[in-house]
């Protein structure tokens, strides 16, 4: 069954029964007698063992890329990919191929890779994301290669269940911190820092947390000085209703130092360094510049104060630089920094967008361009800077040019399927929902295999539960996150949303962020849905019929699963907008005409021109911005202003 873990879908040739079936009817005897005379069937990993799969694909649109290392050696970039749920990829060739190296191994799910500098051949990889999403899987522990990636060894950590960061010392492999996250949704002993100073052949946790939901957040070091070492500590807890990130007077979350490699450590706070905000804090991202190790950034969440800080003498003061929207956005699921190995003053922030800041922190642009989004990690190749790979939540993409312009590498099939369901055509087709990837269907087999073409994407948003329209094959149900359910021409295009509305004066529906719908195998065109009650159509969803009362404990406090558990919950308006000043009620705009749009009370100015206009009054429709208008008119309206017109809001 090991191959059975390959990522993408996979179609099994045979079923167990028609395979038992046949081999007993070559024999000469009835099939039907002989599987009544035997005990009952067994069916568990050694009966399929001898049916080969395939993989139909497809890595067209690729998937959660959650960790990313990379060596260069003679010319040549070896990388290391860590998927979210799709294990461990390794390329030698900087990318143009990858094959999977993880797939023997019990977990999939990936958080840290790191190869030592001293020795590449070995490679370590922590195994459970740590960007605590509501949907992560877990791992079990820490995972050790001699062999460039060919074999991996489980050294240990077993309950840490996610990890953030590794780091090996430059000049001795056998020394390494593991920063372990720890469990997302209880209380766990395993979690924190650890070091190893044999290889991994035994552990000593060096930095616990001052209660039972605090793990480690992210480590940091230079090279230049391996024995000055960073950590964030971070206070935690997930529910199925809500998400905390410190958030509590009593929060443990904290910013550590380490000048001994890692044995002792000492708390950076307001009392012993100038500068920083007050508690309680989230999460933070600490990162330390490679060629000037006294420089340090810290992306610190916190109630008060909170944004992108820096050190200039090794952490003793602190000067604040940035805290627009994206710089603090969703730090569980966007908390890193990454500084150019070179120059202390440029440094990437992944977020919805790719940002990169050339000044020191002071401002910052966005270089992602036409990528997908969600970014999560970035490797600057230290020989040369202006080659980078970045992994978001659509893959893997490589610059040459220092994050300029991008390629999308799309040769990961690494898609995260939520759910997968197939039709009666012959042959039949795949139908599925992925993270952050919209929903696709596609071939089960084609003459000549499965390409990227015979893959196509249906409905948009996370994919999650899509089916064919049984009265009409001509139609796709499909759903994208919150319950958003569409039936999908499949021919045109055409959608038509289907979400259940609530009654006259009644609250709104709770969907779940994974709502169930499924279509009745008795009654073809019937379909069903679930909120805090269950729906019912018989007309293909123009109608619905509440057929339960409220199936949840309609208790107000399990009721925030919008919440992001972030202590800021920022304006979300038009995604490429980083600057950010308050506008009064009359204000004259200045500068170089900048494309602008408010939502609560903000003005953003992007790089935008007008011909991105229609764009950005879509967005600022969907995410509710609010509609500027021309001084003096009294109908509001979104538009593009010129430089010194007067906008009201």
């Amino acid at each position: 069954m090991n191959n059975l873990r390959r990522k993408g879908i996979l179609i099994m040739k045979a079923s167990a029964s028609s395979f038992l079936a046949a081999t007993v009817l070559f024999a000469g005897v009835s099939a039907s007698s002989f599987l009544q005379a035997q005990a009952p069937f067994r069916y568990d990993a050694a009966t399929v063992s001898g049916l080969p799969a395939r993989n139909i694909g497809s890595a067209v649109m690729s998937g959660r890329v959650a960790a990313v290392d990379a060596i260069e050696q003679d010319g040549r970039i070896t990388v290391f990919v860590g998927a979210a749920s799709g294990g461990v990829w390794k390329s030698v060739n900087g990318g143009t191929t990858y094959k999977s190296v993880f797939d023997r191994e019990s977990v999939q799910s990936i958080g840290a890779v790191a190869i030592d500098p001293s020795n590449p051949k070995t490679v370590w990889v922590g195994s459970g994301e740590a960007w605590m999403r509501n949907s992560v899987s877990v791992g079990n522990g820490v995972y050790k290669s001699t062999d460039n990636g060919e074999n991996w060894t489980n050294v240990g950590l077993k309950d840490s269940e996610h990890i953030a960061k590794i780091l090996v010392d430059p000049n001795d492999g056998n020394n390494v911190l593991v920063c372990a996250t720890g469990h997302l949704w209880d209380d766990n002993e395993e979690r924190g820092v650890y070091k190893t100073k044999d290889g991994g052949k035994t552990w000593n946790k060096v930095l616990a947390g001052g209660n039972l939901s605090t793990g480690c957040g992210l480590l940091a070091m230079s090279r230049q000085e391996p024995k000055t070492i960073y950590a964030s500590m971070w206070d935690f807890r997930r529910k199925g209703w809500t998400f905390r990130s410190g958030n509590l007077p009593t929060s443990a979350s904290g910013l550590f130092k380490s000048t001994d490699g890692g044995d002792h450590w000492s708390e950076i706070t307001g009392s012993s360094a100038k500068g920083l905000p007050d508690k309680p804090w989230g999460r933070t991202a600490v990162a330390v510049a490679p060629s000037k190790p006294q420089v340090v950034y810290a992306n610190i969440e916190a109630e008060k104060g909170r944004g992108l800080y820096r050190s200039d003498d090794g952490g003793a003061t602190w000067t604040k630089l940035d805290a627009s929207n994206f710089m603090v956005w969703r730090p569980f699921y966007f908390g890193n920094l990454i500084v150019d190995p070179k120059d202390e003053n440029k440094l990437f922030k992944p977020d919805l967008i790719l940002l990169y800041s050339t000044d020191g922190g002071k401002s910052f642009n966005v270089v992602s361009g036409g990528a997908h989004g969600d970014f999560h990690d970035v490797w600057i190749n230290p020989k040369n800077p202006n080659v980078v790979i970045a992994g978001d939540d659509g893959g893997l993409w490589r610059s040459e040019d220092g994050g300029t312009r991008w390629k999308h590498q799309v040769n990961l099939p690494i898609s995260q399927f939520y759910h997968v369901s197939t039709d009666n055509s012959d042959p039949y087709h795949v139908y599925g929902g992925l993270q952050d990837n919209s929903s696709w269907v596609g071939d089960s087999s084609y003459p000549g295999g499965v390409s990227y073409s015979r893959w196509e994407n249906m409905f948009g948003g996370d994919g999650f539960w899509m089916f064919e329209d049984t009265s009409d094959p001509d139609y796709i149900y499909a759903e994208a996150q919150g319950g958003e359910i569409g039936r999908v021409n499949r021919y045109t295009h055409e959608i038509r949303g289907l979400k259940p509305l609530p009654n006259y004066g009644e609250k709104k529906l709770r969907f779940n962020w994974n709502t169930p719908i499924h279509m009745s195998p008795n009654e073809k065109g019937t379909i069903y849905i679930g909120a805090q009650f269950l729906f019912r159509s018989r007309d293909h969803g123009q109608s619905w019929d509440r057929i339960s009362p409220d199936l949840t404990t309609n208790d107000p406090e399990k009721q925030k699963q919008e919440e992001s558990g972030s202590t800021i919950r920022p304006q979300r308006c038009i995604p490429g907008f980083i600057r950010f000043r308050n506008l009064r009620r009359t204000e004259r705009l200045s500068g170089s005409a900048p494309t602008t749009a408010t939502c609560s009370s903000r003005v953003m100015a992007a790089q935008h021109g007008p011909t991105s206009w229609a764009t950005l009054q879509a967005w600022g429709r969907i995410h509710g911005c609010r509609r500027l208008r021309p001084a003096g008119s009294t109908k509001p309206r979104l538009m593009q202003p010129s430089i010194g017109t007067r906008l009201e809001i």
